[in-house]
Protein backbone atom coordinates (compact mmCIF):
# COMPACT_ATOMS: atom_id res chain seq x y z
CA UNK A 1 0.00 0.00 0.00
CA UNK A 2 1.64 3.26 -0.52
CA UNK A 3 1.84 6.28 1.61
CA UNK A 4 -0.69 8.18 0.59
CA UNK A 5 -3.18 5.27 0.91
CA UNK A 6 -1.90 4.59 4.39
CA UNK A 7 -2.22 8.25 5.41
CA UNK A 8 -5.65 8.33 4.57
CA UNK A 9 -6.57 4.99 5.79
CA UNK A 10 -5.16 6.68 9.25
CA UNK A 11 -7.19 9.58 8.45
CA UNK A 12 -10.62 7.85 7.47
CA UNK A 13 -10.40 5.61 11.43
CA UNK A 14 -10.98 8.99 13.19
CA UNK A 15 -13.97 9.77 11.27
CA UNK A 16 -17.51 8.99 12.88
CA UNK A 17 -20.04 6.90 11.27
CA UNK A 18 -21.62 9.31 9.21
CA UNK A 19 -18.68 11.12 7.98
CA UNK A 20 -17.65 7.63 6.22
CA UNK A 21 -20.79 6.76 4.95
CA UNK A 22 -20.60 10.55 3.53
CA UNK A 23 -17.09 9.80 1.83
CA UNK A 24 -18.16 6.15 1.07
CA UNK A 25 -21.12 7.89 -0.89
CA UNK A 26 -19.15 10.39 -2.53
CA UNK A 27 -16.18 7.51 -3.42
CA UNK A 28 -18.83 5.39 -5.11
CA UNK A 29 -20.68 8.19 -7.09
CA UNK A 30 -16.75 9.43 -7.90
CA UNK A 31 -16.61 5.57 -9.21
CA UNK A 32 -20.08 4.53 -10.88
CA UNK A 33 -21.24 8.09 -11.45
CA UNK A 34 -25.08 8.29 -12.37
CA UNK A 35 -26.73 5.45 -14.33
CA UNK A 36 -28.70 6.88 -15.97
CA UNK A 37 -29.36 4.08 -18.29
CA UNK A 38 -30.83 2.02 -15.31
CA UNK A 39 -32.97 4.59 -14.09
CA UNK A 40 -34.15 5.06 -18.11
CA UNK A 41 -34.89 1.15 -17.94
CA UNK A 42 -36.91 0.99 -15.14
CA UNK A 43 -39.00 4.33 -15.94
CA UNK A 44 -39.56 2.10 -19.47
CA UNK A 45 -40.39 -0.95 -17.81
CA UNK A 46 -43.06 0.60 -14.96
CA UNK A 47 -44.48 2.30 -18.28
CA UNK A 48 -44.59 -1.22 -19.84
CA UNK A 49 -46.10 -2.87 -16.90
CA UNK A 50 -48.57 -0.40 -16.38
CA UNK A 51 -49.94 -0.29 -19.83
CA UNK A 52 -50.03 -4.22 -20.16
CA UNK A 53 -52.26 -4.00 -17.02
CA UNK A 54 -54.55 -1.45 -18.45
CA UNK A 55 -54.68 -3.53 -21.80
CA UNK A 56 -55.53 -6.33 -20.00
CA UNK A 57 -52.45 -8.40 -20.50
CA UNK A 58 -51.54 -8.50 -17.20
CA UNK A 59 -53.08 -8.52 -13.83
CA UNK A 60 -53.06 -6.98 -10.88
CA UNK A 61 -52.60 -9.83 -8.09
CA UNK A 62 -52.96 -9.58 -4.12
CA UNK A 63 -49.54 -10.25 -2.60
CA UNK A 64 -51.21 -13.04 -0.82
CA UNK A 65 -52.35 -14.81 -4.35
CA UNK A 66 -48.06 -14.48 -4.72
CA UNK A 67 -47.56 -16.46 -1.30
CA UNK A 68 -49.65 -19.45 -1.83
Amino acid sequence: MSNLVTEITEKIQMLNATEKQQLLHMLLQDIDGPDQDADEAWRNEVVRRVQAIHNGEAAIRALKEWQD
